[in-house]
Formats: structure tokens, C-alpha cells, sequence
């Protein structure tokens, strides 16, 4: 049988061995610091107040319900000129309502010509849905279609009457129909005026 070279165990395989000082010393594991020397994880975010939907570090808005982070986020999101600002969820999408306009939500391109681009794919939202009026004064009223649109509308899950004017706050949730919302933004905290 043919000489094994050095450091070689016929039952352990092969071994390390430094011919001047022995096998190979053994990694020893790695030093952990103590618990209260480790710096803390950053912040993943809070909970928002309008949804609860966890806001990440850093962000402007909620990214559940679209609305504002803090102060600054406030005074940011009013529009030059009072234009009022429907953001619809995804895609950047949204639609300006200068005031003294009335705004028509629907899918009829000849009824609602400014919304139904936006609206010609979501088949859940009717015809004529509704409308919204931006007074001169800086207030915003919607009323969903006198005769009812047929999958309802919802501010901040308050179910629409049909033909009943419900007033806008900065913030409030608009639902057309199940697949359909936006955010409202660039109202005047306390604007004053009647229904229209």
C-alpha cells in the first residue's frame, strides 16, 4: 500500500497541518456585540390616523388613503389660485377643478368630457355618477346623479343619497362605485357658503 503524505487520516479526511506548529487552529466564532450596544433598527414608518395603513419613514402621504404626513405636507398641498385637486389612487392620475367649476364624474364622454378619459375603462363607474361644485368662495359640494348612479357613491364610506349634496373637507375620500376613489385636496379649511 502506498505511503499516506502528512496530515492525512484515513477516517477524517483531509486535515490542515502547518509543518511548524501543528494543525491549523480552528475558527472561533464571531464576537457579537451586547444588546445594548446595538444601534436601534431604523424607523419603518407610523400608523395613519385617517386608515391606519402603516405610512413608510419619510413619506408625504399615506400611501393607503392618500392623505398628508404632518404640517409641512398641509401647507405643501394647497394648489396656486384655489384649484381644488381630485387625485385618483395609481398612476398619478388626477383631475383640477378651478373655482367657480363644476366638475362631472363619469364615464359619457358627451356628459363628462373632462372625466371620462380618465374613466372610459372602469366599468363600475356609470355614465353619469355625479357631480362636483367648486364655489367661487373655495367650498366643494358632490352630489351623486339625481336618479342614483348604479353602483353608489361614498364619502369616506358615508353612502351618497342621490340628489342630496354632501360638503368636501381637504382629505375626504371619494368612492365611484367598488374599483374607483380619489382624494380630495386644496379645499379652504373653513370656506363659507351654502349648498348649491
Amino acid at each position: 500500500m502506498a505511503e499516506e503524505p502528512d496530515g492525512y487520516d484515513d477516517d477524517d479526511g483531509w486535515e490542515s497541518v502547518d509543518e511548524n506548529f501543528g494543525p491549523a487552529p480552528t475558527a472561533s466564532p464571531p464576537l457579537t456585540a451586547s444588546p445594548s450596544a446595538a444601534p436601534a433598527p431604523p424607523a419603518v414608518g407610523a400608523r395613519c390616523a385617517r386608515c391606519a395603513a402603516v405610512v413608510p419613514a419619510g413619506a408625504g402621504v399615506c400611501p393607503g388613503c392618500l392623505s398628508p404626513v404632518g404640517a409641512r405636507e398641509r401647507q405643501a398641498r394647497r394648489l396656486a389660485g384655489g384649484v381644488l385637486r381630485l387625485v385618483f389612487r395609481g398612476g398619478g392620475r388626477h383631475l383640477d377643478v378651478p373655482r367657480g367649476a363644476e366638475l362631472r364624474l363619469g364615464r359619457s364622454e358627451s356628459w363628462a368630457p373632462e372625466a371620462a378619459a380618465l374613466m372610459a375603462d372602469e366599468e363600475t363607474v356609470s355614465a353619469r355618477h355625479a357631480t362636483l361644485v367648486h364655489t367661487p368662495e373655495g367650498a366643494a359640494w358632490l352630489t351623486e346623479v339625481p336618479r342614483g348612479a348604479s353602483n353608489g357613491t361614498r364619502v369616506n364610506d358615508r353612502v351618497l343619497t342621490p340628489g342630496s349634496p354632501v360638503r368636501l373637507r381637504d382629505g375626504d375620500r371619494v368612492d365611484l362605485g367598488p374599483e374607483v376613489d380619489f382624494v380630495v385636496r386644496g379645499i379652504e379649511d373653513e370656506p363659507g357658503d351654502a349648498a348649491p
